[in-house]
C-alpha cells in the first residue's frame, strides 16, 4: 500500500468579503502574456508519483481563507487517510494543521509533519485573523499525534519571519530544523530538494 502524502498550501486569510475586495484590488495583477511560474510545491505531486499517494488538501481551493470553511474541506478528506500519513504543509497552511491538531482530536498518527515557512502569529505583513492558536496550550496535542517534525524557513523570508520557526522550535525541541539563508518564502523556488529527501528517507527511495 502507497504511503500516503497529504499537501496543505499557503492562502491570505480573509474574514469578510471587504477585505477580500481589497485582497483583489491591491494584490492581483492580471497579465494575460506572461509565463505562469510552477513553484515546487505546485510540481511535488510530480516527484511523488511513484511509491506514494499524493492527496492535495480541497483547502487549497479556497480563494477565501477562512478557517472555518478550511476545517469543513479538510475533514472531508479524513475518512480517505490511513495511519501514519505524511502532511506537507506551507505558510498558512502550516498555521492551519497545527491549529487543527491544537484544537481537535486527530483520528490517527501522523508519521512526518513538514512545516515550510509556518506562521504562528500575526506579524506587520501577515495578519492570521481565524487562523490565530494558542500554541502555548496545545502543542503538546501536535507532539501526542506527530512522530516527527521538520521546520524548514529562510532568514530572508519577508512574508513570515525566520524568529517565528525559532520559536516553534522551542515547543518541539525534537524537530529537524531545515535553516536557509536566500530562499525568501519559498514562492520563487522551484524546486524544494531538501523536502523530498525527508519525505522519502525513511523508505530509503
Amino acid at each position: 500500500m502507497k504511503q500516503q502524502v497529504v499537501f496543505i498550501t499557503w492562502a491570505t486569510p480573509k474574514e469578510n468579503y471587504k477585505d477580500y475586495y481589497d485582497y483583489l484590488e491591491r494584490k492581483i495583477e492580471y497579465t494575460p502574456y506572461e509565463e505562469e511560474f510552477w513553484n515546487w510545491n505546485k510540481t511535488l505531486w510530480e516527484k511523488l508519483w511513484e511509491g506514494y499517494e499524493y492527496l492535495r488538501s480541497p483547502s487549497c481551493k479556497e480563494k477565501f481563507a477562512d478557517y472555518r470553511a478550511w476545517k469543513i474541506l479538510f475533514e472531508k478528506m479524513i475518512p480517505f487517510l490511513r495511519e501514519g500519513v505524511m502532511i506537507a504543509t506551507t505558510s498558512l497552511g502550516s498555521t492551519f494543521i497545527l491549529k487543527y491538531i491544537c484544537e481537535n482530536e486527530f483520528p490517527m498518527r501522523i508519521s512526518k509533519l513538514f512545516l515550510v515557512a509556518p506562521a504562528i502569529e500575526s506579524t506587520r505583513a501577515e495578519w492570521m485573523g481565524s487562523f490565530s492558536f494558542d500554541l502555548e496550550h496545545g502543542y503538546n496535542r501536535v507532539s501526542r499525534w506527530t512522530d516527527q517534525i521538520y521546520i524548514y524557513h529562510s532568514q530572508d523570508d519577508d512574508m513570515v519571519p525566520y524568529e517565528q520557526s525559532l520559536k516553534l522550535k522551542q515547543y518541539f525541541p525534537e524537530a529537524i530544523f531545515r535553516e536557509f539563508h536566500d530562499r525568501g518564502h519559498f514562492f520563487k523556488e522551484a524546486e524544494l530538494p531538501e523536502l523530498i529527501e525527508d519525505i522519502k528517507e525513511e523508505k530509503g527511495l
